[in-house]
């Protein structure tokens, strides 16, 4: 054990911090401070300080671990805003779709892969659920205007949203494994 353990520990955090997308200058200094803090009091009970260093790192546990319960508070509140984001931009694009003027196909389709791609790079655990917030407001006007077989076909639409989920998700996992 080194005096640069605790320092040590802070820059592998602050790593696994980045590898998560987690702004970690006010996570990364409160651990430190921590850890400090572990420290002294190890030492005023008589530790070595390299002990005291090695029993407050121990105690403190693994940075991935500590990163991932950050990261893992940090999702709760952004699923809740991207299911909130995907649904409003799902009832716009339906919205759009459903004019008596509208007559573009394809750039429906090419609005809902793009979002849907945009919220699978902001929230690569659940694509699935970008892209039903998203694209399954079509399929229900359709089906609320002319329930039948036909418009139940409408379904096929979510092609678009679950190909730009993924697609984005993809994106977000090349970025990741990209970074040091």
């Amino acid at each position: 054990m080194t005096p640069t353990d605790v320092e040590s520990y802070v820059q592998q955090l602050s790593r696994e911090l980045r590898k998560r997308f987690v702004a970690g200058g006010r996570i990364v200094d409160e651990v430190r401070g921590h850890l400090v803090d572990a420290v002294e009091r190890a030492r005023e009970q008589g530790a070595s300080f390299a002990a005291a260093e090695e029993q407050a790192i121990q105690r403190f546990g693994a940075p991935e671990l500590v990163a991932a319960a950050f990261a893992a508070d940090r999702a709760r509140i952004l699923h809740r805003c991207l299911v909130a984001a995907a649904s409003l931009a799902g009832v716009a694009i339906a919205y759009v779709d459903s004019g008596a003027t509208w007559d573009d196909t394809g750039l429906t389709a090419g609005a809902m892969t793009l979002v849907a791609a945009a919220l699978g790079l902001l929230g690569p655990e659940r694509p699935w659920l970008w892209a039903l917030a998203l694209g399954i407001w079509i399929p229900s006007y359709a089906l609320m205007r002319a329930p039948s077989p036909a418009s139940l076909a409408m379904l096929v639409v979510l092609v678009f949203p679950f190909a730009g989920a993924y697609l984005g998700r993809i994106a977000r996992r090349l970025v990741t494994l990209v970074m040091p």
